[in-house]
């Protein structure tokens, strides 16, 4: 009975098994998008920082009123795209936790499963153990008898 029960388990712990590995996997993208995403910040950023440096220099050097408009606007849209960038990143960073945690749940009902899997393959190993000893005892007991007989 509690083999059979064990044996039925198999396909919940494979299951289980199968979703917290798409879990993980499902972490890993999120990460790698998280890096690719934060990169891509980082050299917004820097550029920015370069394109503002050259304007400096240009500055210094006096510039017309439509080059600092263009400035401007160009430093304008920038700053647009790192804030867009920046959500970007922590929109990502949002559902890796939300991933993670999602993962901390399948992997511990995973354990759970394969805890009472365990327990039920015991239970059954323990019991095919008393069945054994009860005939063995039996059959010790048949050949006590038949040789005093």
């Amino acid at each position: 009975m509690y083999r059979q029960r064990a044996k039925r388990m198999s396909p919940l712990v494979h299951i289980a098994q199968k979703s917290v590995n798409e879990a993980l996997s499902y972490i890993g993208l999120l990460q790698q998008r998280i890096d690719s995403e934060h990169q891509k910040e980082q050299s917004l950023s820097q550029y920015q920082s370069e394109y503002m440096e050259k304007f400096q220099k240009a500055g210094s050097q006096g510039i017309s009123g439509l080059h600092l408009q263009q400035f401007e606007s160009f430093i304008l849209q920038i700053d647009t795209a790192l804030l867009r960038q920046s959500q970007q990143v922590q929109q990502f960073t949002q559902q890796l936790q939300q991933a993670q945690n999602v993962y901390l749940k399948l992997n511990q009902r995973l354990k759970s499963y394969e805890k009472l899997q365990t327990r039920l393959t015991d239970q059954a190993l323990k019991e095919e153990d008393k069945q054994l000893q009860k005939f063995l005892d039996e059959m010790g007991a048949q050949l006590h008898r038949a040789k005093h007989v």
